[in-house]
């Protein structure tokens, strides 16, 4: 009867709304007012993390539909010991229907901060060149509890990060956020109750500004807005943080690592110093120091705050987690400073029981024993609440403390998702097929991604891992847009993606396929269907390898070559090798180049030329016999073509050392191997060698041709056959005789200047099956044998005969004189002109001359035997004589008197000059098809120094001339031509061409001289 009267009269104090006025606790909803009483309340708040609150609630409606509360706004009122109230705001999490007894309904709901709606929130999201707090807020403000109910208080400019990813739930990421850069929050609640700010800073003075907590030992018996506890602890941590990164933009080096090393805080007691934290905090984790120190800071400070912690209870009223408050009364404390007596609330924990007189339910899952231990954790000192009808409370707060002087750190708690590999698409501007950059970086856009349609935005820029990378060295094989690529990352690190390789799809299909024997790689030309490729086929017994480019259809193939096209292998082609183009080809070899067909083993020296080299000795030994053979028959000999052929076998033999460099060879490489001394060409083959063309062929030599055949050597002309030479033609037949026959048309011999002999050691005849024998002389004519003879001359036929003259005919007419004019054909007269020829001379050379003091100063032109071809003395314009030469030789120009040594080095410029006369004269220094020269440093200019020019000065063999002081000296052994450099210009008005001084030296000679005085260089 009696809880009937109790119940009554909390539905009569439910009726007038009096139920909840001047409660130490009180609630709002959404559902009308009063509809629920708080009965029991426990909550918790930690700075830097949620706050939550558990409330055991009454109400005389027991079919509450519990999904109308869900994530809905509430708010609880903490009566304060001034009569005012505190609000905490929160949003339904759970709700409970715990029980009934038939009149009154017992509930529990569980509230927590908006901050809790991030765990149920995950997200595939990236930002670039962001700092931290525009990526918190960014986060924040997708959900509507938290728009415009944050706020940053920091001490700082937070860095920008370059990318930055969430692969987790809101919650996580924005914890480890905050934790990484220092950051944490408390609760500000609008003094109405109807909303909440989430305050987020990096230092303990931009929380709200402290109170005063007194310190009042229990057993005092009396309600009390103080702490009745109050104890200190102190736990061990480490010394000292040491970490180590790696910039792949600007690497260190082990003797110069970029990291950080602090130490904690000095008063931390006598730490050991063993107690050392290293870690590698990953790829360019920092890129500079400072940044690094500072992460560094944030690591020890966590340390530090959780060395020494403060712990209390009581009935503090207005304590809430991130509050400040300053302790008075307590006798550890008092003789402390001001600042040191200053604590801030790190962790808060009520236990409240309302001061409402509604029955005590006790049904599972409520807080009914939750107020008595805290009664039996208090030392039963219960710090009371009355309320004026009698009706009794229980408030008590435990709480964790740290002074203020220290900085607080949340711990490192959320951390980082830990990556696995996945596959992207590369990307680039709208029409790019290749984007990248100077590190070969690309863009990727992740098949996750919401943000970006897939334009070069989408990522940061990623590094592609090649199959090769070295410095100089290695393999480029550069993903291009719309490839898929398969993404890793560095540690595991969402934030740290690299290119791992390529993996062909449905759009991008490998090129070879299907039969698995065609392997190797191949380009796609830039915007176009052009490529170049390397194919390796391992078809059984049929191995080929084939390097070829779409241009020209350019390709060399090796093994057993086959017609491929594309995935298909067609047809027997040869085997070997097959170098081919549609274009232009040239084979460059500048120490010599040896083409043979002559069998030699896979590990034989690529320049044994022995078989070629035999083959050759044995056309000498043919030329010495037929030479010498030729000079016993008084024919000209073969001497100089021996000579040149001997020279050609002596370049082909030269000793080459392997080189000896140090380093590692792992023993090998050493040794000795055929080479060639002079850069010749050699051409050998054991079964003969064909040349052919539809057109001209052209062979042409400076010096000697050899022509050695061991049998016969046949000349065959479609139409005709035609020599001209400058000085003697021989023609020796040892033993088979000589045959001079013409089908159709005349046979001339003539002699221009000198006479014609036939000469045999048996019958001379001269035949003439058709016609006549005509013969006919201007100055007379003589037949002789035995000492008899005929001669016709000047009119007159003479016949002597020391025996016998015999004259027999039919007839013998004598009568009066009579004679025949017989025309005699004209014979042109004159002299070779020489064929080669050469002018010193320089552009702008009158002012050349007058600069370096050559004006009128002698000079000789000699030839390498020492005969003088000019000589003089320079004119004031500069400009010396042209010389012409027979043969292509080298010639030496001397200025002065003195001594000079002469550095030779080879000229690389060809070119020639048939005659005189402005056009034939190149820059009127060479004379085709071997000549040029090279000019010496000026006095005053140093010796060894360049004049400019595109050559390349090389030492080689030197040579002295034996003159007086001051003598220059230059070399003249190579050909230049105006086609063959830029820096030939013509000059006005004068003959010939001429050379830019500044780039003499290169140009003219590739020679460096030095002058020589006498006793010093």
């Amino acid at each position: 009867m009696g809880l009937q009267v109790d119940i009554q009269s909390i539905m009569s104090a439910l009726r007038g709304g009096l139920l909840q006025q001047d409660r130490l606790l009180k609630l709002d909803t959404p559902l009308p007012a009063d509809t629920l009483i708080v009965s029991r309340a426990v909550g918790h708040a930690r700075l830097g993390r949620d706050v939550e609150w558990t409330l055991d609630v009454v109400s005389t409606v027991s079919n509450l539909e519990l999904k109308a509360l869900i994530a809905q706004p509430v708010t609880l009122w903490i009566q304060q010991g001034d009569g005012g109230y505190r609000p905490v705001h929160g949003y339904v999490l759970v709700v409970r229907r715990l029980g009934s007894d038939g009149a009154m309904t017992l509930y529990q709901l569980r509230f927590t901060s908006a901050l809790h709606f991030l765990r149920y929130r995950r997200d595939e999201r990236y930002w670039q060149d962001q700092a931290a707090d525009a990526i918190i807020a960014d986060v924040l403000n997708r959900h509507p509890q938290l728009q415009g109910r944050f706020r940053f208080d920091l001490s700082r400019k937070l860095p920008t990060r370059s990318y930055c990813r969430q692969h987790e739930t809101d919650w996580n990421f924005v914890h480890r956020l905050m934790e990484s850069e220092g950051l944490y929050c408390y609760w500000e609640y609008a003094s109405d109750g109807s909303s909440q700010t989430m305050v987020i800073v990096d230092a303990l003075y931009a929380t709200p500004a402290p109170f005063d907590v007194w310190f009042q030992r229990q057993g005092t018996h009396v309600e009390a807005d103080a702490l009745g506890h109050w104890a200190s602890s102190r736990v061990l941590q480490s010394a000292h943080h040491t970490t180590r990164t790696f910039d792949y933009k600007n690497p260190s080096t082990p003797y110069n690592p970029k990291g950080t090393t602090l130490p904690t805080r000095a008063d931390q007691g006598e730490l050991p110093q063993q107690l050392e934290v290293y870690e590698y905090t990953g790829a360019y984790a920092y890129a500079e120091h400072e940044r690094g120190e500072s992460l560094s800071q944030i690591q020890v400070e966590e340390w530090e705050s959780r060395a020494k912690r403060f712990h209390g209870s009581g009935g503090v009223r207005a304590i809430d987690a991130g509050r400040r408050f300053v302790l008075h009364g307590h006798p550890e404390h008092d003789r402390d400073r001001a600042q040191q007596r200053e604590f801030v609330a790190i962790d808060v924990q009520w236990t409240i029981q309302n001061n409402v007189a509604i029955p005590d339910f006790r049904f599972p899952h409520s807080l009914a024993e939750a107020p008595e231990f805290a009664r039996a954790a208090s030392g039963g000192q219960a710090q009371t609440v009355m309320h004026a009808d009698g009706s009794t409370g229980f408030y008590h707060v435990d709480i964790e403390a740290q002074r203020t002087t220290v900085p607080y750190r949340s711990p490192l708690e959320h951390e980082k998702p830990e990556m696995h590999l996945e596959t992207a698409t590369v990307v680039g501007p709208s029409g790019e097929e290749v984007y990248t950059d100077e590190l070969n970086r690309v863009k990727v856009r992740f098949h996750w991604d919401r943000q970006n349609d897939g334009d070069e935005r989408a990522s940061c820029w990623l590094r592609v891992a090649q199959s090769d990378s070295g410095s100089g060295y290695g393999g480029v094989h550069l993903p291009r847009v719309g490839e898929e690529v398969g993404v890793g990352y560095f540690g595991g690190d969402c934030d740290r993606p690299i290119v791992l390789f390529r993996v062909f799809n449905g759009k991008t299909r490998p090129q070879w396929h299907s039969n698995g024997i065609l392997s190797g790689f191949r380009t796609k030309e830039y915007a176009g269907s052009g490529f170049n490729e390397l194919v390796m086929d391992d078809a059984t017994g049929q191995n080929r390898a084939k390097l070829a480019s779409s241009v020209g259809s350019t390709a060399l193939h090796l093994g057993y070559l086959i017609d491929q096209q594309g995935n298909l292998r067609g047809n027997y082609l040869g085997s070997g090798f097959d170098l081919r183009t549609d274009h232009y080809g040239a084979v460059r070899a500048n120490r010599g180049l040896y083409v043979t067909t002559h069998a030699k083993g896979a590990a034989s020296q690529p320049l044994d030329a022995g078989e070629t080299q035999r083959q050759l000795e044995s056309a000498g030994s043919l030329m010495d016999t037929l030479s010498q053979a030729g000079v016993e028959h008084h024919a000209e000999g073969l001497d100089s073509g021996r000579a040149a052929l001997k020279s050609l076998l002596d370049a082909t033999r030269l000793d080459a050392a392997g080189a000896v460099l140090g380093g590692r060879t792992a023993g090998g490489g050493t040794g000795k191997a055929n080479a060639f001394a002079e850069p010749v060409m050699m051409f050998g083959s054991p079964a003969g060698i064909g040349l052919s063309t539809q057109q001209a062929a052209q062979i042409h030599a400076d010096q000697q041709i050899n022509l050695v055949s061991g049998e016969s050597l046949h000349l065959a002309a479609g139409k005709s056959l035609i020599a001209s030479v400058a000085q003697k033609l021989s023609l020796f037949v040892q033993s088979a005789g000589m045959k001079l026959f013409a089908g159709k048309g005349k046979v001339e011999i003539q002699a221009h200047s000198d006479n014609v002999e036939v000469t045999a050691q048996q019958t001379v005849k001269v035949l003439s099956s058709g016609a006549g024998v005509e013969v006919a002389a201007k100055d007379g004519i003589l037949l002789t044998s035995g000492n008899a003879y005929i001669r016709i001359k000047d009119g007159n036929i003479e016949i002597h005969a020391p025996g016998k003259v015999d004259v027999k005919g039919a007839e013998h007419l004598f009568a009066g004189p009579q004679g025949t004019h017989y025309p005699l054909p004209p014979l042109p007269q004159g002299e070779l002109i020489g064929k080669h020829s050469l002018r010193f001379a320089t552009f702008g050379a009158d002012q050349l001359a007058d600069d370096i003091g050559w004006t009128n100063k002698p000079f000789q032109i000699v030839n390498t035997a020492s005969e003088v071809l000019a000589a003089g003395q320079i004119a004031a314009d500069g400009r010396l004589p042209r010389t012409l030469v027979d043969a292509a030789q080298t010639l030496v120009l001397k200025v002065g008197t003195g001594k000079w040594e002469t550095h030779e080095v080879v000229a690389e410029t060809p070119g020639s000059e048939p005659a005189d006369g402005p056009s034939a004269d190149p820059a009127g220094i060479a004379a085709a098809p071997s000549a040029a020269g090279a000019v010496v440093p000026p006095p005053g200019m140093a010796a060894g120094s360049t004049l400019g020019g595109a050559g390349e000065s090389l030492p080689g063999s030197s040579e002295h001339a034996d003159d007086a002081d001051d003598a220059v000296r230059i070399n003249s052994d190579a050909t230049l031509s105006p086609q063959d450099d830029p820096y030939f210009l013509p000059a006005e008005e004068q003959e010939g061409q001429f050379i830019d001084t500044q780039h003499l030296a290169a140009l003219l000679t590739q020679t460096v001289l030095e002058k020589v005085s006498e006793g010093e260089q």
